[in-house]
């Protein structure tokens, strides 16, 4: 790998737009040989996704609509990091709002970028176990969800068929698969 072809240095960086969540910003950057180009950023605060387990074959997960994409989707709860707060807060903090379910075992299983072509949001992966219902849901106004129990089988062959397209819920998914299915599976026998 030649190193210095990714010796790539930001000159300017200028914001466009500043919304509720996110801003927009132009990035001025250079190359090595001194050509310059632009790049458009979304710049997000980051966001926890929570693989809430009531048994080992129940998760809890929300149906929501998406503005964006005018489509309704089946998805594992997820929040936007408020100011200064660290991921594991953010994921009790929206488990409970959302679902109305508190955990007793929390496990982080990493994190992501979904898009880092286009925005710098990282969001972190947590395992929520030993759940109770604590209260009726508490929707942010601009938030229309609903709560859903689904088998993992159901799961499994939703995220399978191509049926949930909502990249943290197939990405979590996956680390649920590897790092409880594949590895009880593994030290079992």
């Amino acid at each position: 790998m030649d190193k210095k072809k990714f010796q790539i240095k930001q000159l300017s960086k200028k914001l466009i737009f500043k919304g509720r969540m996110y801003e927009l910003s132009n990035v001025e950057m250079a190359l090595p040989s001194g050509k310059r180009f632009h790049h458009q950023v979304v710049n997000h605060p980051g966001a926890a996704v929570i693989i809430p387990v009531l048994d080992e074959e129940q998760f809890v997960m929300v149906r929501q609509y998406r503005t964006s994409i005018s489509k309704t989707l089946l998805e594992f709860p997820a929040g936007t990091l408020e100011p200064g707060e660290k991921p594991l807060h953010c994921a009790k903090r929206e488990i409970l709002e959302e679902t109305g379910f508190q955990a007793k075992k929390w496990t982080p299983f990493g994190s992501f970028y979904p898009a880092p072509g286009m925005s710098t949001e990282q969001m972190f992966l947590f395992l929520a176990q030993g759940l109770t219902f604590k209260k009726k849901i508490h929707l942010d106004e601009d938030e229309f969800l609903e709560p859903e129990i689904v088998s993992f089988n159901e799961l499994k062959n939703l995220v399978l068929d191509g049926k949930i397209v909502d990249a943290k819920t197939c990405i979590g998914f996956f680390y649920y698969l590897h790092r409880i299915k594949v590895k009880n599976t593994i030290f079992k026998g």
